[in-house]
């Protein structure tokens, strides 16, 4: 049985050409204006261990020590002690950083250091209760051991690492907030240190005590997020078009085993045209929310971190670090296709209807608030890493759209009398989207390790 090509194909493969290069293009412009406004800063390069016990020289040591939760608001303070109640509370707690307090850093009695890096505000009087304080720095003033202390000035939020800090000059009226408690580290703070960051690199591998660095990125300007997150919708909707319009291609000679799916993509357009803007529409809501609430974002991107570094998703983490690209590839490609696909996905939905839709939903919307693109580097990375997206979001909508078609199937089988052949052709479409989505997974699990690996 052969199946009709798609009309009017070569516009949509023309339009969706157009769309993903101006998506390139309008993310490479954000990127550029990134990298323009970082090489005027003096502090582009800030990097700052916030717990080490070596200072690296041209380093300048610093103290540090979390605020209390006593600065919280009331209502804030009773939801965090209400989630800690319930099962899976402090995950939850972990992940939107409700608990997670700034931090006090003590400096040395230098001032004057500090303005280059002032954005708004003036520079604290040594000995005084004032702080300088990161762009996410939330409290405009703060107390600790019964001192109140208060924001006189702000720093430039496109400065990395010090979002979520405050700065005190070092004056021995303030020793005892740095004495005899357990949060209170010690690490040093070096406005070159990105610059070297793989000697700091090759000093914690070789050292049994690691530090400690803060997040090393501030945060871009909101035009060049909007430029970003613009590019990065123009290279979706392309992305999809282009993919689209060669599965569409290959219904013709892609053999008994892809047609049951291939030959869906043309049969149900609306149906597909709903799972796309249902998914793709949750992906950047969400990354308009992280927009709107950085601070929240940020703390998902630190949650995230995490779990790559030493989560359950670790395993991931050290195939990239060990800069071995196939085996980088093939820890992508298990997490994205054998457990996120066909284990959390396509499993369930067999039993209950939409139910990977629905999976799908609150994935897209984790993963465009963690990409939101506020963050220094992540618009440079997102030049190549949005193809990485297109390519791993398509395989999850085309995956979405069907396990949608086996309980649609269904309920028409009731309708016509015929409940077993119905069925069984909605498994059969399932069972050729599996296999294709991991080809197409595989593809981009290799781009991505490949990209990240040598581009990184």
């Amino acid at each position: 049985m052969e199946y009709p090509l798609p009309q009017r194909a070569s516009k949509t493969l023309r339009i969706g050409g157009f769309l993903l290069i101006a998506g390139l293009a309008l993310i490479f412009l954000a990127a550029w204006r990134e990298q323009t406004l970082l090489a005027q800063h003096a502090w582009r390069s800030l990097l700052i261990a916030i717990e080490d016990q070596h200072v690296p020289e041209e380093a300048i040591p610093i103290r540090a020590c979390s605020l209390p939760e006593s600065n919280l608001s009331a209502e804030a303070r009773l939801l965090i002690q209400q989630l800690r109640a319930q099962a899976g509370g402090e995950e939850a707690i972990e992940l939107f950083g409700l608990a997670h307090m700034e931090r006090l850093v003590m400096t040395p009695n230098d001032a004057p250091f500090f303005r280059p890096a002032l954005v708004s505000g003036r520079l604290p009087e040594p000995g005084q209760p004032e702080v300088l304080a990161g762009a996410l720095a939330r409290f405009d003033s703060f107390k600790m051991d019964d001192i109140e202390f208060t924001v006189v000035g702000r720093l430039d939020p496109i400065i990395p690492s010090a979002l979520n800090l405050y700065f005190l000059p070092n004056h021995p009226a303030f020793d005892v907030l740095f004495s005899g408690k357990d949060d209170v580290t010690s690490g040093w703070m070096d406005i070159h240190g990105l610059d070297r960051i793989d000697e700091f690199n090759g000093a914690e591998s070789a050292s049994e005590d690691a530090a400690r660095f803060l997040l090393p990125f501030g945060r871009v300007p909101t035009s060049v997020t909007a430029a970003a997150t613009l590019g990065m919708l123009l290279v979706a909707v392309g992305g999809a078009m282009l993919q689209l319009y060669l599965l569409r291609n290959l219904v013709p000679r892609s053999g008994r085993f892809f047609r049951p799916f291939l030959a869906e993509l043309s049969a149900r357009p609306r149906l597909l045209l709903a799972v796309h803007v249902l998914l793709y529409g949750a992906l950047f809501t969400a990354m308009a929310a992280g927009t709107l609430e950085p601070r929240m974002t940020y703390n998902a991107v630190r949650f995230t971190q995490t779990i790559f570094s030493e989560g359950d998703l670790g395993y991931i983490g050290r195939a990239y670090q060990s800069g071995n690209i196939p085996l980088a590839a093939l820890a992508t490609l298990n997490q994205n296709y054998f457990l996120g696909t066909c284990l959390y996905t396509v499993l369930p939905s067999l039993l209950i209807p939409f139910a990977g839709v629905l999976k799908n939903l609150m994935s897209f919307s984790f993963v465009g608030w963690v990409m939101t693109p506020l963050w220094t580097g992540t618009v440079v990375q997102n030049t190549y890493h949005s193809i990485t997206l297109t390519l791993e979001l398509e395989a999850y909508v085309l995956i979405s759209f069907a396990i949608s078609i086996l309980p649609l199937r269904v309920a028409q089988g009731f309708r016509d009398g015929a409940w077993l052949s119905h069925y069984t052709a909605g498994l059969r479409t399932i069972a050729s989207a599996v296999f294709l989505t991991g080809i197409l997974l595989a593809i981009a699990a290799l781009y991505e390790a490949t990209t990240l690996i040598l581009l990184n």
